[in-house]
């Protein structure tokens, strides 16, 4: 349907091995750590890898499902992707923050594969998920960064000969769900003449570094953005968060205090670093873990409840699989799982 020539998917498939698959896990690796921006009515720049290089897609008819699901999505419109066997990019205008959208319609998609593969377990490495905030002045520099990926892979000489990217789109020469309008519009506000200046624009590759666009510009934030736009943008946000959510939040928050508590039997005071305990000194950095990770709460609650600044906790929640056993943060997760069911 959206694939006429997607029997070529197997030469792709080749080429990636042909390259490495290291070269994949080398880019998602070295990222910079930065706090990632979660913001209602933003666009971003999405990089979601796979989990130990499993293929995402097990058809050609696969990469018509996932994208049709996001055509379907309320909360997304889609600017423009770049599909590879082991990782999405996509570029999208997020209506609602992504934490209440993106991990839900990862797991739809999972699902479906599972159900038409009879594959198992879960497809997206979500530790590796990164969310660039993209100023709108930069999102046909963005385009362009994500229409050159196959090139700089070398699958490709050019973005035109790569199928599974939104370059058919812009062109005409397909329809995959990805509203064209605004980027073309921005490109030349002369509809006759936009086809033309699309094609004068992806004609050579951005002169900006690639980590511009993969991490941005930003030394704090995931966000290709200046500063001034990054302000108003929060300030927005914050201005229209509504305090009923917040107190969900705190609710989620003290529920997970009590669960801690309950089944290591420490007071909240450990668990909130006002004490230390001698064989549990970093349990507040598992509180944050199990808010932020487990029960999916903001990062910015954790860090205002501890009085820690968010680009420290967000390393230190990190690092908490470093200290900690698997068996041990999975009890953790299935006590909040069967207390919250």
């Amino acid at each position: 349907m959206l694939f006429a020539q997607g029997t070529k998917l197997a030469i792709y498939c080749i080429s990636f091995a042909r390259i490495g698959k290291t070269r994949w896990v080398d880019y998602f690796l070295t990222m910079d750590k930065k706090i990632s921006l979660d913001l209602a009515q933003q666009h971003y720049y999405l990089q979601i890898p796979s989990v130990s290089q499993q293929p995402l897609f097990s058809s050609v008819f696969a990469y018509d499902a996932l994208l049709h699901s996001l055509e379907q999505h309320p909360d997304v419109e889609l600017y423009g992707y770049c599909l590879f066997p082991h990782a999405l990019h996509l570029l999208v205008l997020s209506h609602k923050a992504p934490s209440t959208w993106l991990e839900a319609w990862l797991m739809s998609y999972n699902q479906w594969h599972q159900e038409t593969s009879g594959g198992s377990g879960y497809l997206f490495d979500d530790e590796h998920i990164h969310q660039v905030l993209i100023q709108p002045r930069y999102l046909c520099k963005a385009l362009r960064h994500i229409h050159y990926l196959p090139v700089k892979s070398r699958l490709c000489s050019s973005p035109e000969q790569f199928l599974y990217s939104s370059y058919q789109d812009y062109i005409g020469t397909q329809d995959t769900g990805v509203d064209t309008k605004p980027l073309l519009a921005e490109l030349s506000p002369h509809y006759g003449q936009r086809l033309r200046r699309f094609h004068d624009f992806m004609a050579v590759s951005n002169m900006e570094a690639d980590s511009n666009f993969n991490v941005g510009n930003h030394d704090y934030y995931l966000a290709l953005a200046d500063n001034h736009y990054l302000t108003q943008a929060r300030a927005t946000y914050q201005a229209q968060y509504k305090p009923i959510l917040e107190s969900e939040h705190l609710q989620t928050w003290q529920r997970c205090i009590q669960i801690l508590s309950q089944h290591h039997n420490l007071p909240s005071e450990y668990w909130l670093g006002i004490q230390r305990h001698h064989s549990l000194p970093d349990a507040h950095f598992i509180l944050a873990w199990m808010f932020v990770k487990v029960a999916k709460g903001p990062l910015y609650v954790a860090s205002k409840q501890l009085g820690i600044d968010e680009a420290t906790l967000k390393l230190k929640i990190n690092s908490v699989k470093l200290h900690h056993p698997n068996a041990y943060l999975r009890y953790i997760a299935q006590s909040w799982n069967t207390t919250t069911a």
